[in-house]
């Protein structure tokens, strides 16, 4: 503790996870991957684990970031936190950060073609923690489907200059359920410390946004948000797409993915108009 306090006070950063912790209960420790049928994997990234650098830098205290709940119904044992994730597939296999449902207790999604007065079970089917990534899927006899999904997984690597947007639920406490857009552009093609997995980006992020999609002005998918560099203003961190792929193929059974981009021809307005009905609120307890 005090070689971690003695660098907080040296440097100027904090690599923050950005998952909201929106309950001042006290949380338990349970083991995740016994509670669902898991599988978890390490995929080779060339990477670093953002997870362990940030809790050995920085104390938890010192990094996450806090949000009391307006719900009356949290047990007094139990924090209940929330991220972003994103369809897939239509049979409801969801993307999101490892660091937002990893090690949680429970895991429900919002926002199932732009519902957001239901909520469903979900279930954890494959994590990658190194690259901090993981795909859930509903498990709630509900489920009523997922539309037909509008956009594209990209398979090429963006460049530097290129416009981007992200959407997600940030500082729900705060700031409501609806879907918030940010926009920018790629930074550069390497992350925190010259990390090869992750682009940095500068459309601006809040705790909350974790787990949310990156897209390109054409709608395609090309990465997963996963962290901000505080040290700075607009530098945002996302896990490339590839890495992504690479967990699909993971998967128990190969899902069938759209092959059609429904959205390269809208304006900005119009793709998040239908975005909304395929970008979620991940809601956990642990």
């Amino acid at each position: 503790m005090k070689s971690a306090s003695k660098i907080f006070f040296n440097v100027t950063l904090t690599l923050g996870l950005l998952y909201a912790n929106i309950s001042l209960a006290q949380s338990t420790t349970g083991s995740f991957v016994g509670h669902f049928n898991v599988k978890e994997i390490t995929l080779e990234g060339g990477g670093f684990d953002s997870d362990r650098i940030t809790k050995d830098v920085f104390p938890e205290p010192e990094w996450t970031e806090k949000y009391p709940t307006p719900l009356s119904t949290i047990s007094s044992r139990r924090t209940t936190f929330s991220g972003t994730g994103f369809a897939i597939t239509r049979t409801g296999f969801i993307v999101t950060n490892y660091h937002v449902v990893g090690d949680a207790n429970t895991v429900t999604v919002k926002g199932i073609n732009g519902n957001f007065s239901a909520s469903y079970k979900a279930k954890v089917i494959v994590l990658d923690k190194i690259n901090d990534l993981a795909i859930i899927q509903i498990n709630d006899n509900k489920f009523p489907g997922i539309f037909k999904i509008p956009y594209l997984i990209s398979t090429n690597r963006s460049n530097v200059g290129e416009n981007v947007f992200v959407l997600g639920y940030p500082l729900r406490a705060m700031m409501g359920e609806e879907i918030k857009l940010t926009n920018g552009i790629i930074s550069s093609k390497t992350g925190f410390h010259g990390d090869i997995t992750t682009y940095q980006v500068s459309a601006p992020v809040q705790p909350g946004n974790s787990g949310g999609p990156l897209f390109d002005e054409k709608g395609n998918l090309i990465g997963i948000i996963k962290s901000i560099y505080r040290g700075a203003e607009n530098v945002s961190y996302a896990i490339k797409i590839d890495y992504l792929q690479q967990l699909i193929k993971q998967l128990p059974i190969t899902p069938a993915l759209n092959k059609t981009n429904r959205l390269k021809k809208s304006s900005l307005s119009g793709q998040v108009q239908e975005l909304n009905k395929f970008v979620y609120i991940i809601e956990c307890t642990r």
